[in-house]
């Protein structure tokens, strides 16, 4: 495969680059590793904390081709107790959610990828949520369109028994501003109490990469008016928008393929990323691609930390997050 050459980059963004791409290697050298477990709290955690993020790995999350969901639960039982801090994961969920709200998972399903967010996680996280007392009829898997989610494995569910799963459909509510422009945001997320961001790791050719910041390109209807030259900006304050940000209950970020440019091939992978904080997430996230790139001639890393350092500063700069590797506590869990 020819390699392509990087994007010339302005003195500016360089010396940004230059300052991303330190930071990111401090994180993948393990400095804000943590590893010692935490007492369970006598009352309900922060849900906000900033700069905490948790990876947990697993070696046999695949077997062949299929995942296997008893790996996947042990992966999300150990990342929800690593975060809150409490030792029962079932409890860790009750205090999370509570059985009378309405739980939106969004999910990254877009057309023109072969790779989504792979359903057997998302089932795992739902039902984790009813045995946590959620009832099934209160939870809803959602992206932009049926017919997407439909073509990446979902199946679409809109009002028989058990969870519910469907597309926003065109059902828009309008009266929001971004950049100066009105937009509208989708019913399913309206409509909802609290959020789980459940994005995809993938290289993106305008932001460097998709994770959990950018999957809320698919919660509104003028995605395609806010790329480039206005997505650095355009993601951040989308995502500052309260009826975002103060939805968000919770991120978790799907490694278990990391997507290449193209999103027609991946990298297998074996992580998931569990936070409250989209930034520190999406930090924890660049580093892992970062790695992936380094490891495989075919893909130049530096138009990648140039493009995605840009909007991880604006989110930072917009309070979502820390991106600050001093400011962050990543834990790395190896499970088997």
């Amino acid at each position: 495969m020819v390699r392509r050459k990087p994007n010339r980059l302005s003195r500016r963004e360089f010396i940004k680059l230059v300052t991303m791409a330190g930071l990111l290697t401090r994180c993948r050298q393990g400095e804000q590793v943590v590893i010692t477990a935490t007492p369970a709290p006598t009352s309900p955690p922060v849900r906000n904390a900033a700069g905490k993020v948790v990876q947990a790995q697993h070696a046999g999350v695949w077997s062949g081709d299929t995942l296997v969901p008893g790996a996947l639960r042990q992966m999300l039982d150990a990342s929800i107790t690593t975060l809150t801090g409490v030792n029962d994961a079932t409890d860790a969920w009750a205090f999370l959610f509570n059985p009378s709200e309405r739980i939106a998972i969004k999910v990254n399903t877009i057309a023109g990828s072969d790779y989504w967010t792979h359903p057997a996680l998302v089932t795992a996280v739902a039902e984790r949520l009813q045995e946590a007392g959620i009832p099934t009829e209160q939870i809803v898997i959602f992206d932009r369109s049926g017919g997407e989610l439909a073509a990446a494995g979902f199946e679409i569910n809109r009002d028989g028994p058990g969870v519910r799963c469907y597309g926003t459909d065109g059902a828009y509510s309008a009266g929001w501003t971004l950049m100066d422009s009105g937009i509208g945001l989708s019913d399913v997320l309206l409509e909802c109490d609290a959020l789980i961001n459940m994005p995809l790791l993938k290289q993106h050719a305008y932001c460097g990469i998709s994770f959990a910041l950018k999957n809320h390109y698919g919660t509104f209807d003028r995605p395609e008016s806010f790329h480039r030259p206005r997505i650095d900006t355009a993601i951040a304050e989308l995502n500052a928008l309260p009826e975002i940000r103060d939805r968000t209950r919770l991120i978790i970020g799907d490694a278990l393929s990391l997507v290449h440019p193209g999103w027609s091939d991946a990298w297998e992978g074996d992580s998931i990323l569990m936070s409250f904080d989209p930034v520190a997430h999406d930090t924890v996230g660049l580093s892992m691609f970062r790695e992936a790139l380094d490891a495989d001639d075919n893909y130049p890393i530096m138009p990648s930390l140039a493009l995605a350092s840009s909007f991880l500063q604006n989110s930072a700069d917009l309070g979502l997050g820390s991106n600050n590797p001093d400011e962050m506590e990543w834990s790395r869990l190896a499970l088997d």
